[in-house]
């Protein structure tokens, strides 16, 4: 084996430690922050996938949570529709508030638009 193959074989990679990699952190929070106090947006293709998470997690919890709560009176009145009855209960109730929450559209073409007060459509 020569000197250089030797060298190379007993160098280690030093990990990093927790203090380095906090500083790293650190320095690309403080960056990300310095863009968006600037204006520039930093993810700008995250905000739809953001809001696509947000909406697929209140269909889940309320098909889960409103499902739960029929089991649970299926199982203390020892009936069988309950069940089904939560998760129709769910869906329409996170639908309700998804439509609530995301639903207002900014329509910038609606806005722009002149409207006319003369002609046989103003009464």
């Amino acid at each position: 084996m020569s000197t250089a193959q030797h060298g190379a074989s007993q160098r280690r990679v030093q990990p990093v430690r927790p203090s380095q990699r906090a500083a790293s952190v650190s320095i690309a929070m403080k960056q990300r922050r310095r863009a968006e106090e600037e204006g520039g947006q930093v993810h700008s293709h995250a905000v739809g996938m953001n809001e696509g998470l947000r909406v697929l997690s209140y269909l889940i919890a309320g098909v889960a949570l409103y499902g739960a709560l029929g089991w649970l009176a299926d199982r203390l009145l020892g009936t069988g529709f309950w069940l089904p009855v939560g998760i129709v209960l769910g869906a329409a109730s996170a639908a309700y508030t998804i439509i609530r929450r995301f639903g207002q559209v900014e329509d910038s073409t609606a806005q722009s638009l002149p409207t006319t007060t003369t002609g046989e459509g103003a009464r």
